[in-house]
């Protein structure tokens, strides 16, 4: 479910006054410089992070084939091949539907 503070193609409408939850939540944008400007949330249609071993997106419930489409299709394949060398995993959740990425062998 999207937060209700969340306005579609814009953001946070409360961004300066946030809870303190969402100010230690950062997506991999904003900390993974190795990103590029298609990985930004409002491009993309998808947050990610990361969870220890677990590389978690969320994908915006108007958008529930981005994740599927290019740049992010391979990219996030490659992640979960990375990941699975180390016992870890990407997963995707649309909605309530969830995903996980298969690796490449």
């Amino acid at each position: 479910m999207r937060c209700v503070n969340c306005v579609t193609d814009h953001g946070c409408r409360i961004y300066d006054d946030r809870p303190e939850l969402c100010r230690d939540f950062l997506c991999s944008w904003m900390t993974d410089h190795d990103l590029g400007p298609e990985w930004e949330p409002t491009v993309a249609k998808m947050m990610v992070y990361g969870q220890g071993d677990q590389l978690t997106v969320l994908i915006d419930p108007d958008h529930p084939q981005a994740w599927r489409e290019e740049p992010y299709a391979s990219q996030l394949t490659a992640w979960a091949t990375e990941a699975a060398g180390r016992g870890g995993y990407v997963i995707v959740f649309v909605g309530d539907d969830v995903y996980k990425v298969a690796p490449t062998n």
